[in-house]
């Protein structure tokens, strides 16, 4: 069993409840993403699923809560995307942030239902619905702060080599992440252009024009 966030809170679930619970959450990441969050009900979700709004609710007790699960699924994935390569000893920072950001791209891009509602103002959401709110930010910034702690230390690791720029880490790291990030405004999944070589091309130059970005 692994942990996984429903009903509003963590709790370990058994295999067959941990994919009844993704099907939901994919389900709900689907409608979010075609409707935006606000025109997004418990009923469309069910439609998307096929199924009651009981069985949504068995697991998740608002929307606010499917937000949440779709949030940290997200960002779980974001962090298996970057971390090993981050951890590696056998490579240098140029070759580390061009494969992290590489790696961030197809993730943002191969997960796009889940990434489009993970750029929404979680806080203003979470205002509104949503139960225990203030330990699921808590986990939720957590994993943020993990996941830029990643770039932060291999930008660091570039300017002290004399590799990248010498200027302000934190500007640096957010300049990068939002170029990244923002694919969500514009990448469109199924599109005329949409290919699995289109996206590591995409990807690839991504990569590239960040790397660029910060040579000394």
């Amino acid at each position: 069993m692994r942990q996984a966030f429903a009903n509003g809170r963590t709790e370990k679930l058994t295999s067959k409840r941990q994919a009844s619970a993704r099907e939901i959450l994919d389900a709900a990441a689907t409608a979010f993403s075609e409707r935006g969050y606000a025109a997004t009900s418990i009923d469309d979700v069910a439609d998307v699923l096929g199924c009651t709004k009981g069985r949504i609710y068995h697991y998740f007790r608002t929307k606010g809560d499917l937000f949440i699960g779709i949030h940290q699924q997200a960002l779980e994935w974001a962090l298996e995307a970057v971390g090993p390569t981050a951890e590696r000893d056998d490579l240098g920072p140029e070759e580390k942030l061009r494969e992290m950001v590489h790696h961030h791209a197809m993730h943002l891009m191969n997960r796009a239902d889940y990434m489009g509602p993970a750029q929404y103002q979680i806080e203003m959401n979470l205002a509104g619905e949503g139960r225990n709110k203030e330990e699921q930010m808590a986990r939720i910034m957590k994993m943020r702060r993990q996941f830029e702690a990643y770039f932060t230390a291999v930008v660091k690791e570039g300017i002290e080599a004399g590799v990248f720029r010498d200027t302000d880490v934190n500007t640096l790291v957010k300049a990068v992440l939002g170029t990244v990030n923002w694919m969500h405004a514009w990448f469109r999944p199924g599109g005329p252009r949409d290919s699995a070589a289109e996206r590591e091309r995409t990807a690839a130059r991504l990569a590239e024009y960040a790397v660029r970005g910060v040579l000394a």
